[in-house]
């Protein structure tokens, strides 16, 4: 296993990134390899999840265990940007409905929601794990984060380069991922799917100051 940097090289239009909510590298390998064993689409917040094996050492924190891969964190360059989503009524299928059309409420209400995006040429992420592996699974890879269906976040090439700093659990002693914490406020898995409620528990935030032992 070696000390990684990923870099995800996006088209430049934008990503929908929430820095409290951040993608984290295990999560993006593990929802490519989990289907091979399981639909997610029947897997409910309160069902137990599926733990799938993935090309990652693992941390072990105060009797928990998890995958040696941060969040992924914007490159230097960058910038927000709002741009909107719409849903209009599409008035050719007017005489599907019965009676007069609500639209501002109900299944045929129109949307105009603002969509904050950062601006930036890349995402970039770090493990340690077997390189070659996790380079045949994010090849599966084509966009990061909410509103892929308006093309937000493509990813147009990735690179992953051996370096010789551990920045997969903490960098200069501030968390790069989340990780069990007797004082932390966030209420999350320690692996993913982290959306799932099973196991969840204390953890920190990204960018906390944190001690590992």
């Amino acid at each position: 296993m070696t000390y990684l940097q990923i870099e995800f090289y996006l088209d430049g239009t934008g990503i929908y990134y929430d820095p409290y909510e951040p993608i984290h590298l295990d999560a993006l390998l593990a929802w490519v390899e989990i289907p091979k064993f399981v639909k997610l689409d029947n897997l409910g917040k309160s069902e137990k999840p599926y733990d799938v094996s993935l090309p990652l050492d693992k941390w072990e924190i105060r009797g928990q265990w998890g995958w040696k891969a941060s969040a992924l964190f914007p490159g230097e360059d960058i910038f927000e940007s709002i741009q909107y989503w719409r849903k209009k009524f599409r008035q050719g299928k007017i005489e599907l409905t019965q009676g007069s059309a609500n639209l501002q409420q109900g299944v045929y209400r129109e949307y105009n929601t603002p969509m904050c995006l950062v601006v930036t040429n890349k995402m970039v992420a770090y493990a340690c794990g077997d390189k070659h592996k996790i380079a045949k699974i994010l090849t599966k890879i084509k966009y990061l984060g909410k509103k892929r269906a308006y093309g937000k976040g493509k990813v147009v090439d990735i690179s992953i380069s051996d370096v010789d700093y551990d920045w997969s659990i903490d960098r200069d002693g501030r968390a790069t991922r989340w990780l069990p914490y007797k004082n932390g406020i966030k209420l999350v898995r320690c692996r993913p799917p982290y959306w799932n409620r099973i196991d969840r528990i204390n953890c920190c935030k990204i960018g906390d100051k944190i001690q590992l032992k």
